[in-house]
């Protein structure tokens, strides 16, 4: 509004003669003031205000703007939500767009604005379901009628879907924008389809991950009860950076995790399939152990032996802990003491010492403890015989 224009309405206003109850002496305005105030109603305001103040000229104005009917009011509330959409007020734009619909236009091209717009500010706030809505009734609506649906209602339905990680349904919205007339091979389709590409293959690798990861557990559950093992778990398990697992030599070459032109499918390894186990060798008459993180079943003891006492340990001052010399002992759960042949493999030693469910006897085995067996290594001889003595003097206690 120029200076001369408002000073004619000034002027104007000044000469009216006031009427109803009396007022408040008047307060004088600057035009910096009066420009505020014009500033605080639609017609002329630059912002939208904030609604933490009544605006009673605010109210009337916007009755005015959206008085009419049907097509008049969505129009008008359409181009209210534009904006308000200009202004990024997306969630206020988007009630202007619902007031609009609500409207009842029955220009279609109208109502399909409305919702496209409607979509588009859903989708700066990302309320993508909100998104897939709109669109949806879009591309019904446009099929009823035989025409295509606008781009970019393909495209914010596209670009929801991807959001939401439904990889599958984009790509497919993605392929319809693409054959749509006037966007064929645009760049911004090409980066939302790789986009979706990169998606759908993150996700098929995270589904393939743990599928072997679930059906990996299954089958070195079925190897361990294969090998007639009773599992025992404890509530304050030891630090194990080793853990039981299949030979990585004795299986077959990894697949990718994701291929869509392979046929060939990863399946878990047969029960039959070598075991790594870390075992601890117990040496009760110096109370000290060893670790061996990766005893391969199909290993005999005597060459574990071999590779432990290579060297007299510290704690061996009398230097009889030599292989030849040694004895070891396996324990099952039921408190059996079985003498191990050092010549014999892990793998034959655990099948020696299961004894099924069956004959009125209980299913026994060794005891694999937190993923750990144990064998007891005792110095043959008298000292040998000492303890399992021992052993048997308690163990009867305990069952008398």
């Amino acid at each position: 509004m120029s200076e001369d224009n408002l000073d004619k309405l000034l002027a104007s206003m000044a000469q009216q003669p006031r009427s109803g109850p009396s007022r408040a002496p008047k307060k004088e305005v600057t035009y910096d003031e009066f420009q505020k105030m014009l500033d605080s109603t639609p017609l002329f305001m630059r912002e939208t205000p904030d609604g933490t103040e009544e605006n009673e000229v605010l109210e009337a104005l916007r009755t005015l703007v959206f008085d009419g009917e049907g097509d008049e009011v969505a129009l008008n509330f359409k181009n209210h939500g534009n904006e308000l959409h200009a202004q990024k007020s997306y969630k206020d734009a988007v009630k202007a767009y619902t007031d609009g619909l609500e409207a009842g236009p029955s220009d279609q091209a109208l109502r399909i604005s409305l919702l496209n717009n409607r979509a588009a500010c859903n989708l700066s706030l990302k309320n993508y379901g909100a998104v897939l809505k709109d669109t949806g009734v879009i591309i019904a609506l446009s099929a009823k009628d035989g025409i295509a649906p606008p781009v970019k209602a393909v495209y914010r339905a596209a670009q929801s879907l991807v959001a939401l990680e439904r990889w599958e349904e984009a790509q497919d919205a993605i392929a319809r924008g693409k054959e749509l007339e006037g966007d064929k091979g645009n760049a911004v389709w090409a980066k939302l389809e790789n986009e979706a590409e990169r998606g759908m293959k993150r996700s098929a690798e995270r589904k393939e991950r743990e599928r072997r990861e679930m059906y990996g557990k299954l089958a070195l559950q079925r190897a361990i009860d294969a090998r007639g093992l009773i599992t025992v778990k404890t509530g304050s398990p030891p630090d194990n950076p080793h853990p039981l697992h299949f030979d990585p030599e004795a299986l077959p070459p990894e697949l990718p995790l994701y291929d869509p032109n392979s046929t060939q499918k990863w399946v878990p390894p047969p029960a039959s399939t070598p075991l790594v186990f870390p075992v601890f060798l117990l040496y009760p008459q110096h109370s000290q152990s060893d670790l061996i993180t990766h005893f391969h079943e199909d290993t005999s003891f005597e060459d574990q032996l071999n590779d432990v006492f290579a060297e007299s340990p510290a704690w061996d001052t009398v230097r009889e802990y030599t292989p030849g010399n040694l004895v070891v002992y396996a324990e099952t759960r039921a408190r059996r003491l079985l003498k191990v042949g050092k010549e014999l493999t892990l793998r034959e030693v655990l099948a020696k010492a299961a004894r099924k469910d069956d004959e009125g006897k209980e299913k026994d085995g060794v005891v694999l403890r937190d993923g750990l067996l144990s064998f007891v290594v005792l110095v043959k001889g008298t000292k040998e015989k000492e303890w399992i003595d021992d052993f048997k003097s308690k163990r009867d206690q305990n069952n008398a």
